[in-house]
């Protein structure tokens, strides 16, 4: 049921249940709105009291002190879920706390658990439950086996364009607004549960508890990952405004973090690479082979291994004696990293990585790779395929880089969910996220 609908061009309540048909919600859906009429052939009742039936759930989007009297109206239908996305409670001024104490008071007796407020709220895509304000495009949001909590629905928007760009599929999405009830630990604690996903994204302002979430991170093997804004007072005068947050010690915060074994990151992109990465085999070591088509490019990865804690190791002799066979003027230098300048056979790179990913002591490939548009663009996709499967065969990661025009760069991203990285840094980088997770469930493997 959504409350605050009407058939205007302007209403904020007519989007969600729009969204809810785009995506292809199959359940019921039940309109309330003062001015009553029809939306897409559905009827829009005045009152709740009017609709015969027991929703499952209530959306609101009214204004905020309207909000108390409709809760005990559902409460009273038996609806035991709530979401309020309405703004103007304690993000906006602290007299709106005691609006926020009664809002709650009334869910505890009625037992109701609540989503937000101040909060687009929730995106579902198993089943199409896709319940934000804004209009959505489904062509636009891929299905995947991520799941990302953010205490903005600002994040939210923003990480969906990312994804977007960079390929990369969600399966759940939760604004959580004010947090008034339902908080990161008890999303966290049901993502955890759920088997549709595999990796989890936090975006926080504030930490409700911070045992519970690192009891929480430390029960469960997949990755938890956390961007923790709110640092410093200028961000912390936004935040008050914002989802009524308050920052912590921020030292205090990353070292707990850590302790706990979730992965914090400083910005979105950072996000998505983490993401990226944990859609990949987890590396098993920090033996690192670093191969290119650029001789700087490969300079500068190497810098960036003993940077992110990774090494370098020679290669075998089997491996180089291979390698030789598909050079053309005989001038690459045999080690690693490995400038495969002189190679310009690119059916021949997918027998090099794989007999790479072959060495014993060889844990992950960085792979840069830049081509020529209108030349090399079917050996590059067909190369990027090769590079999923070998990476799933062997177990083991190969992050790939990939330089060339923005036409070429997004056309090869759509090729297939196999993650892609721009610089060789930001792929190591995140591998050493997988690295560190690695270990980290090892040892409580052991213990």
């Amino acid at each position: 049921m959504v409350v605050g609908v009407s058939n205007t061009p302007t209403n904020l309540g007519k989007n969600i249940v729009e969204n809810l048909e785009r995506f292809h919600f199959e359940g019921p859906i039940y309109l309330v709105g003062k001015q009553g009429g029809n939306l897409n052939g559905r009827k829009i009742y005045t009152r709740i009291e009017e609709i015969d039936a027991c929703p499952d759930m209530v959306v609101f989007l009214i204004p905020a002190l309207y909000i108390p009297e409709g809760l005990e109206l559902c409460g009273q239908k038996g609806i035991h879920y709530a979401v309020i996305e309405s703004g103007g409670f304690s993000e906006f001024a602290d007299e709106n706390k005691r609006l926020e104490s009664n809002i709650l008071s009334i869910a505890r007796k009625q037992q109701i658990r609540l989503v937000g407020p101040n909060c687009i709220s929730i995106i579902n895509l198993e089943n199409g439950m896709v319940l934000p304000f804004v209009p959505l495009d489904q062509k636009r949001i891929k299905s995947g086996p991520i799941s990302f909590v953010a205490q903005s629905g600002g994040v939210i928007n923003y990480s969906v364009r990312l994804s977007s760009c960079e390929n990369i599929g969600f399966s759940k999405l939760v604004s959580m607004g004010n947090k008034l009830d339902l908080n990161e630990n008890d999303y966290l604690e049901f993502l955890i549960s759920d088997p549709e996903t595999k990796t989890i994204g936090l975006y926080l302002e504030s930490i409700s508890n911070g045992q519970r979430l690192m009891d929480l991170a430390r029960s469960t093997k997949k990755p938890v990952i956390v961007l923790k804004s709110n640092t410093n007072t200028a961000s912390n005068q936004i935040a008050r405004f914002h989802t009524a947050a308050l920052a912590a010690n921020d030292e205090v915060a990353s070292s707990a973090l850590s302790q706990a074994g979730i992965h914090r990151v400083f910005t979105l992109q950072e996000l998505m690479n983490a993401f990226k990465i944990f859609n990949l085999p987890l590396i098993k070591g920090a033996n690192l082979a670093i191969m290119s088509r650029s001789g700087g490019s490969a300079v500068m990865a190497a810098d960036a291994v003993q940077r992110y804690g990774f090494r370098i190791i020679p290669f075998s002799k089997s491996f180089l004696s291979h390698v030789r066979q598909g050079a053309r003027a005989g001038v690459i230098r045999m080690t690693n990293p490995l400038d495969l300048g002189d190679v310009f056979d690119l059916d021949f790179y997918r027998d090099v990585l794989e007999r790479a990913l072959q060495e014993k002591e060889i844990d992950g490939v960085l792979f840069s790779h830049s081509y020529l548009p209108g030349i090399d663009e079917i050996a590059t996709k067909n190369f990027i395929l090769s590079a999923k499967e070998l990476s799933i065969r062997y177990e083991k990661p190969v992050a790939l880089c990939l330089i060339s025009d923005s036409y070429e760069w997004f056309k090869m991203k759509k090729i297939t969910d196999f993650p892609i990285f721009t610089e060789p840094d930001d792929a190591l980088k995140a591998l050493a996220f997988s690295l560190t997770h690695y270990r980290n469930k090892l040892d409580s493997d052991l213990h």
